[in-house]
């Protein structure tokens, strides 16, 4: 954070981070890029697979944070590492969209609209950070905006977090593709994707990569 002092008025810089969905990632790690395109972290790693880990390193390779799987199914936990000491955990409930996410250790509280990828972190009144999507990315490049610098490590891990379990809540249900390719062997009335995803014909190839996609 930087902070000058204008006579009686004291404006607070929040550096802002960019940090792309790793499901566009060829590669196994992601390089997290400043405003001027310098590159500042490397997030590697996977998640899936109890005690998966994702990592954070700066750019010479040392490491600074770790968020380990803990549990798997529809409301994984993720425990946080910084300096190689856990601080935190955070969890998905079942109402994670309707509802705060409490994140323990930390005392960091998120709010805001998770779906959009538009949420804030504050530990009591304190402003942590703040995330929305950059425009014209299709959601898949996020905007980080911290108030402390120290705080960047967790930050990124956060929300590396909860955007993917936003964007895996977007995705169309499995039982409305198969509907789509065959109508009659369904029952159900309406529209199951709510109109967030067009209905699209998917071939068999396409099919099974989303039936085999890991979480």
């Amino acid at each position: 954070m930087v902070v000058r002092d204008l006579g009686k008025v004291v404006i607070s810089v929040m550096r802002q981070l960019y940090i792309r969905d790793r499901s566009t990632d060829l590669n196994s790690a992601t390089v997290i890029h400043d405003a001027s395109g310098h590159s500042c972290y490397l997030l590697a790693g996977k998640w899936g697979i109890r005690y998966d880990a994702l990592s954070l390193y700066t750019m010479s390779g040392e490491l600074l944070a770790e968020a380990k799987q803990l549990t798997l199914g529809l409301t994984p936990k993720f425990a946080l590492y910084l300096n190689r000491r856990q601080v935190g955990t955070i969890g998905k409930s079942l109402g994670l969209f309707h509802e705060l996410i409490y994140i323990h250790g930390l005392n960091w509280i998120v709010v805001g609209s998770l779906v959009s990828g538009r949420f804030k972190v504050f530990c009591g009144s304190r402003l942590i950070f703040a995330v929305e999507p950059v425009p014209n990315t299709g959601g898949f490049c996020s905007c980080l905006s911290v108030t402390n610098q120290a705080d960047e490590p967790l930050a990124i891990l956060t929300a590396t977090i909860i955007n993917r379990w936003a964007r895996h809540h977007d995705r169309q249900p499995l039982r409305e593709r198969l509907r789509q390719l065959n109508p009659m062997s369904s029952t159900d009335q309406g529209d199951l994707s709510m109109g967030l995803v067009p209905k699209t014909v998917l071939n068999d190839q396409s099919l099974s990569r989303h039936v085999h996609q890991p979480e």
